[in-house]
């Protein structure tokens, strides 16, 4: 076999620092701020001086030194991000795999293109090196981080479960196996005899593997993508359905109240008796609760306010609307049920934890700014919002199955060219939804 110079041992520390990193990037973070960039600069010194100590190693030992760099990587993803040892595990066969392909991919075309160029200084092959290295680490790296944010941006899916890190472990495994049979021995029907061979059997092997992980992940994002849609409509459907009982029930109250308010007018007229008196103005006092107060203009509205103000009601919540619902008319009524139900129980359901019953307040606006609808729903708000990877996350103990209720107002909002923001501002939750008018 022809002679074939080894990838230097440095840019494999690198490649597989590097490789980490992408990871840590989007994983939720264990440590932060100087902290965190100090173990990061650390773990690349530490990665670099393995690999230097790895290379002296007997070459009896060099699965021993493959495994050992795997620890440094599991512990390196591990420290640095709050993730569980599962996942860790899973997110670092990705990072080797990945770092072996980038290895393999930059030491092939360095070899290919420039190892036979005569230099005149060791510093001139040093620089063109390094410099070779540089730019296809870069390319690399950067290709990987933008295919990953595909996937990573999305923090539900960050978890794996045990399968799932069978699955990867186990194609791990069998693409290390088969892009270095011809360190081990040329003489399998898997082995290269050649440098140009080995070069090319490894990093198309690596490929391979990269893209069967990619393949694993773009299915788990299909069933995580599914699993939201069914929620989302589910939601829309528990709405509406929501809004249609209630509707009904606030009939029969309206027509109960109707009839109670003659049955009051005809005893007033019978008897002027003070104690009957002021009892049939307790009774009349206590039906008007259930009198549909609201009157903004859209009927479909009218019932959703009417209903959830009756659960404020019951809950010692002060719930006031400054509403033009005759602007809202073009919104279909799914999703004019969606839009304030979703709002409005969450909003519920935050003011409800708050012990002083005088700060359980929710206001609604909804108003014309320019050619713009304004729907602004705020409620006082004690805890402090949570984010990931700009994502709001639940505040509620489920998180599988919670969360959905923003995730239906943003859709519903980009469904007519509108724009939705979350803010916190002395502690105020506040919903804005901005939707141009006249591109509806």
């Amino acid at each position: 076999m022809e002679f074939m110079p080894d990838i230097p041992r440095l840019f494999t520390a690198v490649s597989e620092w590097a490789a980490c990193l992408i990871y840590i990037f989007f994983l939720k973070k264990k440590i932060k701020g100087i902290k965190l960039y100090s173990v990061i600069a650390l773990f690349l010194a530490v990665f670099c001086i393995f690999q230097i100590l790895a290379g002296a190693m007997p070459i009896y030992l060099w699965v021993v030194g493959m495994a050992m760099a795997v620890v440094l990587m599991y512990l390196f993803i591990y420290i640095c991000c709050d993730i569980s040892p599962i996942s860790a595990g899973c997110w670092c066969a990705q990072a080797f795999v990945i770092a072996e392909f980038v290895a393999a991919l930059e030491w092939q075309l360095y070899s290919y293109f420039v190892a036979d160029i005569v230099f005149t200084s060791e510093f001139s092959l040093l620089f063109v090196k390094g410099f070779t290295a540089l730019i296809i680490f870069a390319l690399a790296f950067g290709l990987f981080f933008i295919i990953e944010s595909r996937y990573m941006k999305i923090s539900e899916i960050h978890e794996n479960s045990k399968k799932e890190f069978l699955i990867v472990v186990s194609i791990v495994l069998g693409v290390f196996v088969l892009s270095n049979m011809s360190y081990i021995t040329p003489n399998t029907p898997f082995s290269g005899n050649y440098t140009s061979e080995i070069f090319y059997i490894r990093t198309l092997v690596d490929l391979c593997g990269i893209i069967l992980l990619i393949s694993q992940r773009e299915q788990k994002l299909w069933a995580y993508a599914k699993n939201e849609i069914s929620s989302m409509e589910m939601l829309l459907v528990n709405q509406y359905e929501q809004y249609k009982r209630e509707k009904e029930s606030i009939d029969v109250i309206n027509r109960k109240h109707h009839d109670l308010k003659h049955q009051i007018a005809v005893i007033r007229a019978e008897k002027n008796i003070d104690k009957k008196t002021k009892y049939i103005d307790n009774l009349e006092s206590s039906i008007k609760m259930y009198e549909s107060q609201y009157k903004t203009g859209n009927n479909v509205l009218d019932v959703v306010l009417a209903g959830k103000s009756m659960v404020c009601l019951e809950n010692n919540i002060n719930f006031t609307c400054v509403v033009d619902g005759t602007l809202l008319n073009f919104i279909e009524v799914m999703d004019l049920c969606s839009v304030f139900g979703n709002a409005l129980d969450n909003a519920i359901e935050s003011v409800k934890k708050i012990k002083d019953k005088e700060k359980r307040i929710i206001k609604i606006a909804v108003y014309n700014q320019g050619e713009l609808l304004m729907i602004k729903i705020e409620n006082y708000f004690e805890s402090k919002l949570q984010y990931n990877n700009n994502e709001l996350i639940t505040t509620k103990n489920d998180k599988n199955n919670h969360g959905y209720g923003i995730k239906s107002i943003k859709h519903i909002t980009e469904k007519y060219h509108g724009s939705l923001n979350i803010a916190e501002k002395d502690q105020w939750f506040v919903l804005s939804i901005l939707i141009p008018i006249n591109q509806v």
